[in-house]
């Protein structure tokens, strides 16, 4: 038989020998309760008879108490539940179901294992579902409805450089010209120029021009209004022309004077650190020490990310550990060369407990980021657990630190950075843990200095290697990109970051007060040229690779794989291999070539026709936030700019003003040009300056407009039409697509695909597969249709038409569309979710050019309906941090949700707007 002690850490669980004594933390020698344990061959994995057994692997690892490692995961699993559905859940019911699984977990607490661990994991998760709710209620950040340009007034929180000025944090205090009904309490405003920056705590005052945080450019990607939202951030925004200083004023409360304080001295030694060293160097040195990254150029960025060496500029557990971690080894041999000191104090102790201490200023100055309280958390619980004498590298400190997160910011979870930043921790705990149970050979004495050479090199190769491999799949997932070379990268900088940078900067911090840090900062500097040099080196060797967006599942399978990977120390550990192998298939399988897609930005300004790996976009100056994200997601390789042909001369100047019928007429005719020569060459944009943009993409025509009177021709040319601004009426008469600001505000960005897309012919009456050349030339080739170019759309599966308007009750001009008798509707195809047709006008409509017959030999596409699905970036309109795209300012109300297709349907059948197909 053998002694267990119960409750303890896995260090002390493994079998004791038979008889020994256990010390307790009073020194105190006791005999634990006696246990009757299995045969060995059963505690290594294996039954009775010697074979292996998975209940048998179970119970070992409830021996070494690695379920409690289990309780983060499910606590994390609820509070993702929480946040991805599209409705929030009743709090009653959200109440009632959480007792029910608490009363289960304490009812079956002793019950069989499999029970137990059942009801535990149900009473984590729905506790999990409960933090996020009780998180989302106490912030209730007031998000700006709609972008609007005002005065503003109110207190600089926190300031940083930027390339071209100062982007200021304002605590929003009134607002003018107009006034904001429901202003946001904090606000993120740039302000570009040269002069003297406002002080932190003064009053700033100016004309700026605030927006609504942005919603994901398309469906799948970051959130920025969800970060926002927890963060306290309402707006964002710019000043038009440089900020008023008003001075300072008294802040809000004593919590916020504090803050105050702690932005001034972080503001100081920024202002120190610039003083010393410029340019990217001293951007660079301020991204380690005070956290501030936005003066870095984007040349630099670029270069660290592509090099793998992102994460140094992000404060997290490498600086922390670093700054803790030389503080700690620096006071312990000060204590130590003192005889007395080291006989009357544990040294150890001491120096952990100010080591916190020196952790903890370190995050006060770094701006405490959320990737540093998460590094300063996990620090301090294992620099505290060696103060009581415990493991300070342990798992169940990693754990205890996901707890203490999970019940603070439980939205965290949802961002990378914890992903990232726990995955690193759980893969270099587990690699330093197989490190240590390897055979070590002895060598000979006299190569010791080689073999630690040897040591420190390969530690540092494995460490980035390991880190790397297990945070590559989050950076795929959320960045679409992986950095090839990383591993070179992380060799050639980081032994300077840790023998040179790190060192220097903080001997830098101490040598403030007596301001003689300019030596350690020039040091310091040196470290990070090299560091900078090593970046643009590894850059330049073109390992960066774009993976684009990822399958769905890639990220759960690789999860489900990796947890117990890491967390079980039996052979059940290896089962994780099966889903990460599941994971790197889904990577690794050969996709399809990039489907059909138009995309439509949240500001109607950008439109995009997906063509492979090129898109055709309807401006030659796209806005680059936007544009970045589409290239990475959808692997885009090159654009095209729209064919822009001459200007539209109107009587009516005002862009927003009503056009009078002369106008209208001038507008009509040469909107049936722009018609005729997209009709020749289609998947391009075809554009009229501030005016329309017109293109025909797979037999569908898309038109763009700047105006808003512009709207209704739009209607009678299109299919699918795209309001710049706000037009006088919500939906199509003639059954074409309007795709209005109102919607885009609550849905956000569009994203149109063909689905199952027909092949398309050349006019060599050739797949585009089968035809040499460039995108460039496949988009010049790509078959017009042998439908008219214009007329009436034909009826779409949609929403009911309760307010109309086009061009045509505007100004009436002879003539009947072709093919569809006076009075007749069009043929609709109606979606299952939304079966109601929008009505039709009687009243007469343009007649549409008649176009030149197609060439001979060019082929027709098939006479099928073309049917386009349709997806919006915001996923849930009526959460917490959306539901202000549903606030209307003018009556002070919620809006109902505008309620979209799942489908579009275009049907060339014969009777509809489009011609029927060709007889044989």
């Amino acid at each position: 038989m053998q002694w267990r002690e119960a409750g303890t850490d896995e260090t002390r669980k493994a079998p004791s020998r038979e008889g020994r004594a256990l010390r307790s933390p009073f020194g105190v020698q006791k005999r634990t309760r006696l246990s009757l344990s299995k045969p060995r061959a059963f505690r290594a994995g294996k039954d009775g008879s010697g074979r292996p057994s998975l209940a048998a692997l179970w119970r070992e690892e409830q021996e070494f108490g690695r379920l409690f490692l289990l309780a983060p995961v499910a606590l994390s699993a609820g509070v993702l539940w929480w946040f991805s559905l599209a409705a929030t859940p009743l709090w009653w019911g959200l109440a009632l179901y959480w007792g029910a699984a608490m009363a289960a977990a304490l009812v079956f607490r002793h019950a069989r294992p499999l029970l137990k661990l059942a009801s535990a994991g149900a009473a984590l998760f729905l506790s999990g579902a409960g933090l996020a709710a009780i998180e989302t209620a106490r912030l209730d950040t007031i998000m700006l409805d709609s972008p609007v340009t005002t005065h503003i007034q109110g207190q600089v929180a926190a300031r940083e450089p930027t390339a071209s000025g100062w982007r200021y944090v304002v605590r929003l205090t009134a607002t003018d010209d107009p006034v904001i009904r429901r202003p946001p309490a904090r606000a993120t405003l740039v302000a570009r120029g040269n002069l003297p920056p406002v002080a932190i705590g003064h009053e700033i005052s100016g004309l700026a021009r605030l927006q609504t945080p942005s919603a994901p450019v398309l469906p799948g990607l970051v959130d920025f209004g969800f970060l926002s939202y927890f963060d306290g951030v309402g707006a964002v925004g710019f000043f038009y022309g440089p900020p008023e200083d008003r001075g300072k004023i008294a802040a809000p409360g004593r919590f916020a004077a504090a803050r105050l304080a702690i932005e001034r001295m972080r503001d100081a030694i920024a202002g120190r650190i610039r003083g010393v060293l410029s340019g990217d160097t001293g951007a660079f040195a301020n991204a380690i020490i005070t956290g501030e990254r936005r003066a870095l150029s984007d040349e630099m960025l670029t270069a660290l990310r592509n090099a793998g060496l992102a994460h140094i500029i992000a404060i997290s557990g490498l600086h922390m550990a670093l700054a803790a971690g030389i503080f700690f080894s620096s006071l312990r041999l000060v204590l130590a060369a003192s005889p007395r000191a080291a006989e009357a104090l544990p040294t150890k102790k001491v120096a952990a407990l100010f080591a916190v201490g020196a952790a903890l200023f370190y995050l006060l100055i770094s701006g405490m980021q959320v990737s540093a309280e998460r590094a300063f958390i996990m620090l301090a619980v294992m620099l505290l657990a060696a103060v009581f004498d415990r493991s300070a590298i342990s798992l169940r400190n990693v754990a205890l630190a996901a707890l203490i997160i999970l019940i603070a910011t439980p939205s965290e979870v949802a961002g990378p950075g914890m992903q990232m930043s726990f995955a690193a921790t759980l893969a270099l705990m587990a690699g330093y843990g197989a490190w240590q149970r390897r055979p070590v050979a002895a060598g000979p004495s006299r190569f010791k200095a080689l073999r630690w050479l040897w040591i420190a090199a390969s530690g540092i190769a494995i460490t980035a290697l390991i880190g790397g491999v297990s945070t590559t799949p989050f950076a795929v997932h959320h960045f679409s990109r992986i950095a090839g070379y990383g591993l070179i990268g992380n060799l050639l900088a980081m032994p300077i970051v840790t023998l040179v940078v790190m060192p220097s900067g903080l001997l830098a911090l101490l040598a403030m007060p007596l301001n003689l840090h300019a030596p350690f900062l020039t040091v310091m500097g040196w470290g990070l040229e090299w560091v900078m040099a090593a970046a643009m080196l590894v850059d330049g060797l073109g390992g960066a690779v774009t993976t684009g967006a990822v399958r769905q599942g890639f990220l759960l399978s690789f999860i489900c794989g990796f947890l117990p990977l890491v967390l079980l120390r039996t052979r059940l550990r290896l089962l994780g291999l099966i889903p990460i192998g599941v994971s790197l298939v889904m990577l690794a399988w050969p996709r399809s070539p990039q489907p059909s897609q138009i995309l439509v930005d949240s500001d109607g300004a950008l439109v995009a026709l997906i063509l492979g790996e090129s898109a055709a976009l309807n401006t030659a100056r796209p806005p680059s936030f936007v544009y970045e994200q589409w290239e990475t997601a959808l692997k885009l390789s090159s654009s095209f700019s729209p064919e822009q042909q001459p200007a539209l001369e109107l009587v009516e100047e005002d862009r927003f003003a009503r056009l009078g019928s002369e106008d209208l007429a001038r507008a009509d005719r040469m909107l049936r040009q722009t018609i005729a020569d997209a009709h020749e060459i289609t998947n391009r944009f075809h554009c009229v300056k501030d005016a329309w943009c017109y293109a025909e993409y797979h037999g569908i025509r898309i038109v763009t407009v700047e105006r808003p009177a512009l709207a209704g021709l739009g209607c009678d040319h299109a299919d699918i039409v795209v309001s710049r601004y706000r037009p006088g009426f919500q939906t199509c008469r003639s059954g074409a697509f309007l795709v209005t600001p109102a919607m885009r505000r609550q849905h956000g960005a569009f994203r149109f695909t063909l689905i199952a897309p027909l092949p398309m012919t050349s006019q060599a009456g050739l797949p585009f597969s089968e035809e040499p050349g460039a995108a460039e030339q496949r988009i010049a080739v790509a078959p017009a249709r042998t439908m008219p170019a214009t007329g009436p759309s034909p009826n779409i599966s949609g929403r009911e038409n309760t307010s109309g308007g086009n061009a045509a009750a505007t100004v009436e001009i002879e003539g009947e569309k072709p093919g569809t008798p006076k009075g007749q509707t069009p043929t609709f195809e109606q979606s299952p979710s939304h079966p109601s047709a929008p009505p039709q006008s009687d009243e007469p409509r343009p007649a549409p050019p008649q176009s030149a017959p197609s060439p001979e030999g060019r082929e027709s596409r098939a006479c099928l309906p073309i049917t386009l699905s349709v997806e919006t970036s915001v996923e849930a309109p009526e959460r917490a941090w959306n539901r202000h795209r549903l606030y209307d300012w003018r009556s002070d109300t919620y809006l109902p949700l505008i309620s979209l297709p799942a489908e579009l349907t275009f049907s060339d059948s014969g009777g509809s707007a489009r011609p029927a197909c060709p007889g044989p």
